[in-house]
């Protein structure tokens, strides 16, 4: 693998050319850069925002660019790079990196962060050198490049006003991210000013948070730093939040993984549920963290190509390329990135995805989005059991999918989770629970399939019938569809609603033709299906009673019509107070009586279709144990006998007994 080095030599040779735009772009002296870059790098948990808000303001170009051009002109550039560097960078850093004349970059993979110092609260001149020495500067809207989707900034970009940021915007720059925080005591001074001002142009905004956390504690504060800030501005919770975590010398001090997702999901907890991770290269080639378990869909890559021409990385969700691109009439460089997944030139959703399948709302409780900037259109329950077409799905960063439905006037209705719909197999929806009886208008179409192919006819015969709708089909041509069967449960087909009229809630009477025995004391006895009462079970317990006809309620319940043995209706009485006899007899009843037979003129039965088993003469006086007793419906009560040894005798008429006392 081929190798470059870079020594002292190179950094001087391009510093001549470097330093008018440095003097013009920051007004620290070196001695203030040096002294600042050291305490910083110390201790970046312990800086104050004040100390680190003076370094980023300097790219303003405001305060002492005199004195910095000055300072750095009075020197040679051996002296420039030695007090420069040596003081601002490789004095507090000697111990965990390698000083200028060590670092090596690989020309195969190309550079990545760690080389280029992002930290605002380390910065140093070494990073300007190396960075201008090392990547190609890039023309914005060079069709030779690879997609130049979003920029990303920080203070050291200055203020960007909103001209300058149409002009970006010109380039077909869709957003722009914004560095708010690093480690938890800096805070970006200008990202109000540069969030404002980029929406003004009409740019996308996200943010990011430069990480050094190395423990599950360090991490969730971090992480509350940086929520506490994006509050501060009023950054909605649907704003991308990007964990950018390269710091070089946190590298292999902890497991970065884990420590990531703990960053993650404490933003998520606070309400931020769209998150990106900015990495390096070398982090994943090193294996220093794994994209895989972090989701590659949710890893924003960075590598520099010296030649940057195709696209790579495309199997993570952005690429950030260079950090050299230039627009006319606005100072500085910018880092550009090309976003694969669209979570960036969008508001987290993605790219539209192509769909084309139809979905029934099933949720009442679900809101129908204007954009992904979380506006209200609708309430779900507006559409419920509607059936609309999706005709593209956002894949969103948050973890949801989001459907984008109209209705079948092609008029758009919006965004909703997926959550809350159903997505049915075709046009029809799906199937909605219905449930009522009707009776055909006349004789129409049936249709026997969606295709509307398969048909059969309503005859005349048909239309003295009742039928059972157990479900209906809410088409996304508009027409409602219930599915209907006959009484017996054989599927009839779809017809339209419209073309039914609804019966009675109790359906029709179905012929029955049992004997029940009523085994519960407290249920009603009714009138009608208005519900009027005309008996009491318990004025009825243990009487056996014919069923001519029963009623399949829609309400789930079976109600029997229940009549004597002298034709006289009783009423009707829901099936679960009853018990359904094999024959006349009745249902058993139990009994722990004993009785002895006292007349010799009766039979004793082999059952209840009046098969003689023995006569009463034969054990008058004889002592039986009654188990169960039959109400029957001819009006007697009949024994079951059985003697002291468990031998079953018969069915005796209690007429014919005495009841031992």
């Amino acid at each position: 693998m081929k190798r470059i080095r870079l020594g002292v030599c190179a950094v001087t040779i391009f510093f001549w050319g470097a330093v008018g735009t440095y003097a013009e772009t920051t007004e620290l002296s070196s001695e203030t850069s040096s002294s600042t870059s050291a305490t910083a790098v110390t201790e970046p948990a312990t800086q104050q925002t004040e100390s680190s808000s003076s370094v980023e303001s300097n790219t303003n170009g405001t305060a002492s660019s005199e004195t910095s051009t000055s300072t750095i002109a009075s020197s040679t550039a051996e002296t420039t790079v030695s007090s420069s560097v040596d003081a601002s960078e490789a004095s507090s850093t000697s111990e965990t990196q390698p000083t200028e004349d060590q670092v090596y970059y690989d020309t195969s993979l190309g550079l990545d962060p760690t080389y280029r110092n992002r930290s605002d609260i380390k910065v140093s001149l070494a990073r300007e050198l190396r960075a201008a020495s090392s990547v190609p500067y890039i023309e914005a809207g060079d069709s030779t490049t690879p997609s130049q989707d979003f920029i990303d900034i920080s203070s050291h970009n200055g203020m960007i006003t909103v001209d300058q940021f149409k002009i970006i915007k010109s380039y077909g720059v869709s957003a722009v991210v914004v560095k708010l925080t690093e480690a938890t005591s800096y805070q970006n001074p200008l990202a109000a000013s540069q969030i404002a001002n980029a929406k003004a142009a009409g740019l996308i905004v996200h943010v990011y948070h430069y990480s050094w956390y190395t423990t599950e504690s360090g991490a969730k504060a971090e992480a509350d730093y940086f929520v506490s800030y994006a509050k501060q501005l009023n950054l909605p919770t649907s704003m991308l939040m990007v964990n950018d975590y390269e710091e070089s010398t946190i590298k292999n001090k902890a497991d970065h993984t884990a420590l990531a997702k703990v960053f993650e999901n404490r933003l998520k907890a606070l309400g931020y549920t769209n998150t990106h991770h900015y990495i390096g290269i070398s982090w994943i080639t090193e294996k220093v963290i794994d994209p895989e378990a972090l989701g590659k869909n949710k890893v924003w890559i960075a590598q520099y190509p010296y030649q940057p021409t195709l696209q790579k990385h495309t199997e993570y969700s952005a690429w950030q390329w260079t950090y050299n691109v230039t627009f006319p009439g606005v100072s500085g460089t910018f880092d550009m990135n090309s976003d694969y997944n669209k979570y960036f030139i969008s508001q987290g959703q993605g790219g539209a995805i192509s769909d084309g399948r139809y979905a029934t709302i099933t949720k009442d409780n679900y809101t129908i989005w204007q954009n992904f900037s979380w506006t209200k259109k609708a309430d779900s329950k507006a559409y419920l059991g509607q059936t609309l077409q999706i005709k593209v799905r956002y894949e969103h960063i948050n973890g949801s999918t989001y459907y984008s439905l109209y209705d079948n006037q092609g008029k758009w209705v919006g965004y909703i989770n997926a959550g809350g719909t159903k997505v049915a197999t075709g046009a029809q929806g799906n199937w909605q629970s219905k449930n009522t009886y009707v009776k055909f208008k006349q004789q129409d179409t049936i249709y026997r399939d969606f295709s509307f192919n398969k048909t059969t006819k309503v005859t005349a015969a048909m239309l003295k019938n009742t039928y059972k709708v157990t479900g209906t089909y809410r088409h996304f041509n508009g027409t409602v569809y219930d599915s209907v069967y006959d009484m017996n449960g054989t599927w009839i087909g779809y017809i339209p609603t419209n073309k039914l009229s609804v019966q009675a809630n109790q359906g029709p009477a179905i012929s029955d033709g049992r004997y029940v025995t009523i085994k519960s004391a407290n249920y009603s006895i009714w009138q009608n299906f208005s519900w009027k009462l005309k008996y009491s079970s318990k004025d009825y317990l243990n009487q056996t009673f014919l069923v001519k006809v029963r009623y399949e309620h829609l309400n789930g319940s079976v109600y029997y019509s229940l009549y004597d043995n002298q034709g006289k209706w009783y009423g009707y009485i829901n099936a679960t107070g009853t018990k359904v006899a094999n024959n006349a007899g009745g249902a058993a009843i139990s009994s722990n009586q004993s009785v002895t037979i006292s007349s010799k003129n009766y039979s004793i039965w082999q059952n209840f279709s009046w098969k003689e088993k023995n006569k009463s003469s034969n054990l008058y006086g004889q002592t039986f144990q009654v188990k169960v007793y039959y109400n029957h419906f001819n009006g007697s009560t009949y024994y079951s006998l059985y003697d002291s040894k468990g031998t079953w005798y018969g069915y005796i008429n209690a007429n014919g007994t005495k009841l031992v006392k």
